[in-house]
């Protein structure tokens, strides 16, 4: 069902920023996502404020592209999207639009006239008053659950997490606006698109939802033993979708996936197995940044097969010498 037509993900270059003079009446958001931060669903891709050609979050970063309008919460894999995970009503409000009936297909795999105008995707409109208006993108077809004009209260499910329209990964976009004009909900008292590398203020969140997402310019979101190099574009579609490690693998890696990577960016790598150390390695700094990546390290087995029992394993992300991501995984084979 389409009703009424939703606005493209991809802004005009004329469109400007909310000045600081903004209503009283600013709703508080929560999060549009039913998820557990950091660990099913993550920040892909903040609001860019850079109103020329390049590109800045609002902590100063770059975990953003250009002329981005809103903040992508993506969870693990299209895969992870089958289990319908919720898309939720950030605050009170009337639905303004929706739309559905769009294909959820990755964007490289299409052509960009099979989303020219439906960027968005299937999606909803909510009108909070005073101006204030969220908007939902990306979600899968056929969940769209709410109508124009039905009331809604924070928290309502809206539909379910997909990826139709220009997505390259499941997620669901929040753009907020207004009067027309895109806000920073981190920030939405920039000026003229300026940057603040030192906010800690919970912005137009709810102080919770704040607190669950604080800022992090680079995250690395699974970690695991495999038998084999993990294909980038596979784990898009189905997280799970790395070679078992068996006994008899060809190799014995340990893996990180990684999202908003900076050049300079290191990975350090580290396992020991039943028999003790198998290696302890840092991979050289990325020669420029990766809004996604996908790192691995391990060797490769010889004339014997891997040893039964307990693998440990512990993935670095490293940045100006410190240390700014850990997971540690453990693995028993038999």
């Amino acid at each position: 069902m389409r009703t009424g037509a939703l606005w493209p993900i991809a802004l005009m270059l004329g469109v400007l920023f909310a000045q600081p003079t903004l209503a009283e009446d600013r709703p508080q958001l929560s999060l549009p996502i039913a998820c557990e931060p950091h660990k099913t669903c993550f920040i892909q891709n903040y609001v860019d404020l850079d109103p020329g050609p390049g590109v800045r979050d609002y902590a100063c970063g770059r975990a953003t592209y250009d002329k981005h309008s809103g903040v992508d919460f993506r969870i693990l894999s299209a895969e992870a999207a089958k289990s319908q995970v919720p898309v939720l009503a950030a605050a009170d409000g009337t639905v303004k639009n929706t739309r559905d009936g769009v294909e959820d297909i990755f964007f490289k795999k299409a052509k960009p006239e099979e989303v020219a105008g439906r960027e968005c995707g299937n999606g909803v409109i909510i009108d909070h008053g005073g101006g204030w208006e969220t908007q939902y993108c990306h979600l899968k077809r056929g969940s769209v659950r709410v109508a124009k004009g039905q009331a809604i209260k924070r928290g309502d499910r809206l539909g379910d997490v997909g990826f139709s329209g220009m997505a390259d990964f499941a997620h669901v976009h929040l753009s907020v606006r207004h009067d027309g004009k895109i806000v920073d909900p981190f920030l939405p008292d920039s000026i003229d698109g300026a940057c603040n590398n030192g906010a800690t203020g919970p912005g137009l969140w709810e102080p919770a939802a704040a607190a669950a997402f604080p800022y992090r310019g680079g995250e690395m979101i699974t970690a695991g033993f495999t038998g084999a190099p993990p294909d980038f574009n596979k784990l898009e579609i189905d997280h799970r979708d790395v070679a078992a490690l068996t006994p008899l693998s060809p190799a014995l890696l340990l893996y990180g996936r990684f999202i908003n990577l900076l050049k300079g960016d290191q990975i350090h790598f580290a396992a020991t197995g039943p028999e003790g150390k198998l290696f302890d390695e840092t991979a050289a700094a990325l020669d420029r940044s990766k809004a996604t990546y996908v790192a691995f390290a391990g060797k490769r087995r010889g004339d014997k097969p891997w040893p039964a029992g307990h693998y440990d394993g512990r993935v670095e992300l490293v940045r100006d010498n410190g240390v700014i991501a850990t997971n540690v995984v453990a693995f028993d084979l038999k």
